[in-house]
């Protein structure tokens, strides 16, 4: 077994660990939910995703606050998956995956910074941020099937992050005046 693959299945085993955790919460209601069951394709991805959220996301009673609750936690996301990618780059040193853990990632935590301290006095401009930070995942995995990547770590975070950006949006939206 080569040091990628090592590499690989120890964040797989990490993930699954944390994911289980009795930390996690039940995602059956509140706000976020009906975001996720409303105006998200990917449904079953983002109640999925609601099991592990940061307590604050679920039991939102505004829009505002799960919007600041959501970019929050896509900040902190953002910046674990990309500390993970840049890990992994050191092992692989794969060009298709020091983009992604520098540019591309670099685009997704810098577009939700930006929304957090955007939200309040530009709404506007915050779902922008919230939304564009989708293009760090997209562009990231164009590279990684470009070079013949498959690696499920790497495609389960930008699909974490993508739901992430597309809940941030949503919630963003339903504040917004």
């Amino acid at each position: 077994m080569n040091t990628s693959t090592l590499c690989s299945v120890v964040v797989t085993l990490c993930v699954v660990l944390i994911s289980s955790s009795p930390m996690t919460v039940n995602a059956k209601g509140g706000l976020a939910a009906k975001l996720c069951m409303d105006t998200l394709e990917d449904k079953d991805g983002c109640m999925e995703l609601l099991k592990q959220a940061d307590p604050k996301i679920v039991t939102a009673k505004s829009y505002e606050e799960l919007a600041r609750a959501v970019l929050g936690w896509a900040v902190t996301k953002g910046t674990e998956g990309q500390i993970f990618l840049k890990g992994l780059a050191l092992v692989d040193n794969n060009p298709a995956i020091v983009r992604c853990a520098g540019f591309h990632y670099d685009g997704v935590v810098a577009s939700f910074k930006s929304a957090m301290e955007e939200l309040k006095d530009d709404p506007q401009t915050a779902s922008y941020d919230a939304k564009v930070a989708s293009d760090g995942p997209a562009a990231c995995e164009r590279g990684l099937v470009a070079a013949k990547i498959n690696n499920p770590a790497i495609i389960a975070l930008n699909r974490q992050i993508v739901l992430l950006s597309t809940l941030a949006f949503q919630a963003i939206c339903e504040y917004s005046p």
